[in-house]
C-alpha cells in the first residue's frame, strides 16, 4: 500500500515538474503530456478535485475534444464550483456521446448548481429516459425535488426599465384612407366625404416607458408582486393622438396542496389613459391566473380577467369586460416559441350604447432566437376575429364584423447586463364590414432600454 502511495507521489510531481518546464526538446512532449494525464487520472480517482482541476487547467489546451479528458476536466472543474468550465466540458461531450448517461446527468447537475434550473430538469428527465441503474434513478429523482422546491420558492427582487425610442407610424388614428364612405353602408343617400383629420394620417413620434417591478415571499409557497408603468407617446404631426398611460398592478400567488404543481396567482390592475393631456379612458380590472409546466418543459397558462372600461367623456360608453386566454410555451432555450389563445366579449352597460358591445376571438404565435451570445431577434403573427352586438343606427345600416391581422419583427442587441438596443417593425390590417373601419397601419421604432 506504502509503495504504491509513493508510486502516485512520484506521478504526481513529475507531471507538476514537466508542466512547469520549457524544455524546448519535441521527443518530451508526449511523455510529459502522458504523465500529466495519468496524474490527472490518479487525482481524480483519489477525490482530490482541487489539485485535479489545476492540472486539468494547465493541461486543457492541448487535450480538450478528447472524451477521456473532458470528462476529468468537467468533474473536477464541477466538484470545484468552476460551473461555467464544467457546462463547456459536458456540452461537448453530451454532443458527441449523448447516449451516454453519465455524461448527460453531469451536465444535468452542472445546470442545476447554475441554477439553470429548466435545462437541469430537462436534462435529468432524458437521464431517466436511458434507464440508468436503480441508484442513479434514485439520485436524479432527489434532484428532480429540489429543483420543484427551488421553483416554487420566491426571493425578493426589484426590476427597473427605462426605455426611450422614435419611430414612424403610417396611420397613428386607425383610420381609412378612401376619402368617401359608400352610402351602401351608410343611412344616408348619398356617399359622405371624409375631412382629412378622419382618414388615414402618418406622423413621427417618440415613446418612453418607465417600469418598476417588485416581488418578494410571503412563505415557501406564497410570494405577493407589486408593478408600476408609466408610457407617453408624443406624435410629430399632430397632437390629437398623443397618449399617456398610467398602470399600477398588485397581486398574490401561491401553490395549493389541492392543485399540486399548478402555480395560482390573483391581481388587481388599474389603467389610467390620456388623449392630447385630456382624461380619456380608466380601466379597472380583478385577474385570476395559472401557471403549470409540464415535464417536457412546455410551459400553460390560463387567465380570466374582468374589467370595466369607464370613458370620462362619455358615460354612456362604459363596457363591461371578460377575457380568457390560454397559452402554451417552450421552455427556455435557443430557439422558444409560444402559441397563444384568447376569447373575449365587451359588454356595454348602456342600451344606447349595444353597438360598442362585441364578442372577439384570436390566435397569436411567436417564435424567438438566440443568435451568439447577445443578439436575439423575434417574429410575430396573430388574427383576431371580431363580431359587434348591434347596429349603429345613427350612421350606419350594417352590423360591423372585422378581420384583423397582425405581423411583427424585431431585434435585440445587449451592450452589457443593463443597456441594449431593439429596433421593431409591425404591420396590422383590418378588414372590415364598414370602410370607415378598414385600415393598414405600418410602425417601425428603434430604442434604447436600461435595466437592473
Amino acid at each position: 500500500m506504502a509503495l504504491n502511495n509513493m508510486k502516485h507521489f512520484w506521478l504526481l510531481l513529475t507531471a507538476v515538474f514537466v508542466l512547469n518546464s520549457h524544455a524546448p526538446q519535441a521527443s518530451e512532449s508526449s511523455v510529459q503530456e502522458t504523465a500529466g494525464l495519468e496524474a490527472l487520472d490518479v487525482l481524480i480517482k483519489r477525490r482530490q478535485f482541487p489539485q485535479a482541476y489545476v492540472l486539468a487547467d494547465r493541461l486543457a489546451e492541448d487535450n480538450e475534444g478528447e472524451s477521456s479528458f473532458d470528462f476529468q476536466y468537467g468533474l473536477a472543474a464541477l466538484e470545484t464550483a468552476h460551473y461555467d468550465q464544467a457546462l463547456f466540458a459536458f456540452e461537448r461531450l453530451v454532443l458527441i456521446q449523448g447516449d451516454q448517461p453519465r455524461y448527460r446527468l453531469e451536465l444535468a447537475r452542472t445546470h442545476f448548481f447554475l441554477r439553470n434550473l429548466e435545462r437541469a430538469q430537462i436534462e435529468f428527465q432524458r437521464v431517466l429516459k436511458q434507464h440508468p441503474p436503480k441508484e442513479v434513478q434514485q439520485n436524479v429523482q432527489d434532484f428532480l425535488r429540489k429543483i420543484v422546491q427551488l421553483q416554487r420558492s420566491v426571493e425578493p427582487k426589484f426590476n427597473a426599465t427605462f426605455d426611450m425610442a422614435a419611430g414612424f407610424d403610417s396611420n397613428i388614428n386607425s383610420a381609412t384612407d378612401e376619402e368617401f364612405l359608400p352610402k351602401d353602408e351608410l343611412v344616408f343617400p348619398v356617399d359622405i366625404r371624409l375631412s382629412s383629420d378622419s382618414r388615414e394620417t402618418e406622423s413621427g413620434f417618440i415613446s418612453s416607458l418607465v417600469n418598476l417591478s417588485y416581488l418578494s415571499p410571503l412563505t415557501n409557497t406564497s410570494s405577493y408582486d407589486v408593478r408600476l408603468v408609466g408610457s407617453s407617446r408624443i406624435n410629430s404631426e399632430v397632437d390629437t393622438y398623443d397618449l399617456t398611460t398610467l398602470l399600477a398592478e398588485a397581486g398574490f400567488s401561491f401553490y395549493s396542496r389541492y392543485s399540486g404543481p399548478i402555480k395560482w396567482r390573483g391581481a388587481g390592475r388599474y389603467q389610467h389613459v390620456q388623449l392630447n393631456g385630456d382624461k380619456f379612458l380608466n380601466i379597472s380590472t380583478a385577474l385570476l391566473q395559472a401557471f403549470y409546466e409540464h415535464g417536457s418543459g412546455i410551459h400553460f397558462s390560463a387567465g380570466l380577467n374582468l374589467g370595466l372600461f369607464s370613458y370620462v367623456q362619455n358615460q354612456d360608453g362604459d363596457l363591461n369586460q371578460a377575457v380568457i386566454n390560454v397559452s402554451m410555451a417552450s421552455s427556455p432555450q435557443k430557439h422558444n416559441w409560444v402559441v397563444a389563445l384568447q376569447y373575449g366579449q365587451d359588454e356595454a352597460e348602456e342600451s344606447i350604447n349595444d353597438y360598442s358591445g362585441r364578442s372577439y376571438q384570436g390566435l397569436t404565435l411567436q417564435s424567438s432566437h438566440l443568435w451568439g451570445k447577445s443578439r436575439s431577434f423575434y417574429f410575430l403573427l396573430g388574427i383576431m376575429d371580431t363580431e359587434y352586438d348591434d347596429i349603429n343606427r345613427a350612421l350606419y345600416s350594417e352590423l360591423r364584423e372585422d378581420i384583423t391581422v397582425n405581423a411583427g419583427f424585431g431585434w435585440r442587441v445587449s451592450l452589457d447586463r443593463h443597456l441594449s438596443l431593439r429596433n421593431d417593425y409591425s404591420w396590422n390590417n383590418a378588414d372590415s364590414t364598414l370602410q370607415a373601419n378598414s385600415y393598414e397601419r405600418f410602425k417601425t421604432e428603434l430604442g434604447v432600454s436600461y435595466s437592473f
